[in-house]
């Protein structure tokens, strides 16, 4: 069977887990069925969310863990997303664990605040995202001064994870806000770093992908 991923590129967790399939040299169909249906409630996602994954031996949804899945089952193909030492993996981990508490809520408040306005975001909403997003960047600049990825030397599940995300802020931004990324040098580097990688060209160019290109 040829991996199916039900989603939409208009969501960064689809996303990340179509560019860790794409990592591993596998290919996928992406399909979207309605979430609140029946069929997609019983045989794919019981809380209605994308995005969900299905093979020959096994259906999943929750993102970091299809993601965990792909990246053991095609373990000898493709990139090593896992981490290359038992401190990488360690980190790989916390850093996912990060990007879940810690960088999904500004990140997506942030967003939020722009999308539902694009021409005049409310500034009551939009300012205080902003600096809570600031705040965890911060983190991850001291971080990503003294490691090249976010685990340590191998780029892995914690980089794939962030990808789409930043390429969805830097799509919806003007050129004030993209100071949040450009004014730090190592975390720029970074995301300039993950989004020259093949496996994310070869995603970002994929015909689905067409809200966010820019």
């Amino acid at each position: 069977m040829t991996i199916k991923i039900y989603g939409s590129f208009r969501s960064p967790f689809s996303m990340a887990v179509a560019l860790a399939v794409y990592e591993k040299d596998q290919e996928f169909d992406l399909l979207m069925m309605d979430v609140k249906s029946p069929e997609y409630l019983n045989n794919f996602n019981p809380f209605g969310k994308i995005p969900s994954y299905q093979d020959d031996d096994i259906t999943l949804f929750e993102s970091k863990a299809i993601m965990r899945y792909v990246a053991t089952k095609f373990a000898d193909q493709g990139t090593p997303l896992l981490g290359s030492t038992i401190v990488e993996q360690a980190l790989c981990n916390q850093w996912l664990e990060v990007h879940s508490h810690s960088f999904i809520p500004p990140m997506v408040e942030t967003g939020l605040a722009i999308i539902r306005n694009p021409q005049q975001p409310d500034n009551s909403v939009l300012k205080p995202a902003l600096e809570k997003l600031s705040n965890v960047l911060d983190i991850y600049e001291a971080r990503l001064s003294a490691s090249k990825y976010l685990a340590g030397d191998s780029y892995t599940l914690a980089d794939v994870t962030h990808t789409a995300f930043f390429y969805i802020f830097n799509a919806i931004t003007d050129d004030e806000m993209k100071k949040t990324i450009t004014s730090r040098p190592h975390l720029h580097a970074w995301i300039q770093d993950i989004i020259s990688r093949p496996a994310w060209k070869k995603l970002a160019e994929r015909p689905e992908n067409t809200r966010y290109k820019h």
